[in-house]
């Protein structure tokens, strides 16, 4: 049996894509609310180091990797048809939509407004509160997005076997 350029991409990009749902399921139930139990200050200190990590963490290349394989996921699935493919379609599109579209319009927004925030200033604390319940909201989205894209890929994956 030879296996299509398309099984590799896809299993590989299916394992990335459960550790970023993985990732946002670690922020949705617990890491958000460990700092939500601990002085707000202290926690938006400590959101505001996590934000500025991350961009240079391999969290973030496997998050626009996965992205990239969304986009050829795609042109193939739209293009060339073939065993698995309208379901690498439609996992692309979930994951762009719900993981990427989300982070762009719902948490980079929020962690922009709160990387200028001076946690002593008095407007800290509605701010944060405001925050940490929307991100919170917006990633329950994302995370969900990532486990199902990620599942979509897994079964295309295996089905094309």
């Amino acid at each position: 049996m030879t296996l299509h350029w398309t099984q590799y991409l896809s299993g590989a990009t299916a394992i990335y894509c459960w550790l970023v749902a993985g990732v946002f399921l670690a922020f949705s139930d617990f890491i958000m609310k460990s700092l939500g139990a601990i002085p707000p200050d202290q926690a938006m200190r400590a959101m505001q180091s996590i934000n500025i990590l991350v961009f240079r963490s391999i969290f973030m290349v496997g998050l626009f990797a996965v992205s990239a394989a969304s986009l050829v996921f795609i042109a193939n699935g739209a293009f060339n048809g073939g065993v698995g493919s309208g379901l690498l379609l439609a996992a692309g599109v979930i994951y762009l939509i719900s993981v990427m579209g989300v982070t762009m319009a719902g948490n980079v927004p929020l962690n922009n407004e709160l990387a200028v925030l001076d946690p002593a200033s008095s407007e800290a604390l509605q701010v944060w509160r405001h925050y940490i319940n929307v991100w919170v909201n917006w990633n329950h989205v994302r995370t969900l997005g990532a486990a199902a894209a990620a599942l979509l890929m897994t079964i295309a994956t295996f089905r094309a076997a």
